[in-house]
């Protein structure tokens, strides 16, 4: 088994099918996700409150008095997910032209399979959603979003990356 290309390579093009591409979008979306949960945590951890008024206050230690190094702490994780977190948006990105076209203005899957296929693929890869979520969101049932989503999927090996991206309904040959 030949491994998934990394999340760096957001050209669907590069993939060996729209299943792999869209497996590597919500690989993607869940690992964006997590950096800024956990982003997010520290960041709640830091203790820092709006003034509103009154002095702002800082949980401290013993060890830390100033408080200061959680805030290192994240700044330091957040840095080092920079390049990381841009390269999860961009195969996100590359996914959404796909899905609703290039400008986000009715193109792609949208304009070729309807309104329920794009929102069904959004929900399930760019928000990495399970099917439960997916069906809510969409109105439909978990197997109707399944097969939804798998006919989202065979139209884009179909007609190509670049007739779906473009809304153009003509097989690539």
């Amino acid at each position: 088994m030949t491994p998934r290309p990394r999340a760096t390579d957001a050209e669907p093009g590069r993939y060996a099918d729209a299943r792999e591409f869209f497996a590597a979008v919500r690989d993607a979306a869940r690992e964006a996700g997590r950096i800024q949960s956990t982003a997010r945590r520290m960041q709640d951890s830091e203790g820092l409150r709006g003034s509103g008024g009154f002095e702002p206050r800082v949980r401290s230690t013993n060890s830390d008095p100033s408080g200061m190094s959680r805030v290192d702490a994240r700044i330091d994780f957040e840095a080092a997910n920079e390049r990381r977190l841009e390269e999860d948006y961009a195969l996100i990105d590359a996914a959404c032209a796909v899905i609703y076209g290039r400008d986000g203005r009715g193109d792609g899957l949208e304009r070729l399979m309807g309104s329920a296929v794009s929102d069904c693929m959004w929900w399930r890869f760019c928000a990495a959603e399970s099917w439960a979520v997916v069906a809510d969101a969409c109105g439909y049932s978990k197997s109707q979003c399944r097969r939804l989503c798998a006919q989202g999927l065979d139209a884009c090996d179909f007609f190509g990356w670049a007739n779906v991206t473009d809304g153009t309904g003509s097989a690539e040959g």
